[in-house]
């Protein structure tokens, strides 16, 4: 499995960030897909099932159980914020969000600096 694609979501998410920083749904959608990507390539490196799933929170348990992240509970927060974005966000809504984009980078940035170096350790 290769994290390219996870990390041009990420590059995709800072570029809008920076050119476009009220696309919070799309900078959110491209954070969210990064972060599922980083949490299957390490579930992958260490052969734990990869379910067909867009839950974070969901994906995220059996890294825990494993032993083989630490998270916290504003982790567990981030991905559950970051799941709107797999499928809520895709539809227009009038609400006003409780984050900027720049949050929402900050977020799958952490997943990224926590995962992404154990699936290239193993994935390389």
């Amino acid at each position: 499995m290769s994290l390219l694609t996870a990390d041009r979501d990420m590059e995709a998410a800072e570029v809008l960030l920076r050119d476009g920083p009220h696309l919070y749904e799309n900078i959110g959608f491209h954070c969210q897909q990064a972060v599922e990507k980083y949490i299957k390539g390490v579930l992958v490196a260490f052969a734990l099932p990869a379910p067909f799933i867009h839950n974070l929170v969901i994906l995220l348990g059996p890294l825990q159980q494993a032993n083989l992240v630490q998270l916290m509970p504003q982790d567990l927060a981030d991905a559950a914020t970051l799941n709107e974005f797999a499928v809520e966000f895709r539809y227009e809504t009038d609400d006003a969000p409780s984050f900027t984009s720049a949050d929402l980078l900050a977020m799958a940035d952490r997943f990224r600096t926590k995962l992404r170096p154990l699936a290239q350790a193993f994935l390389t």
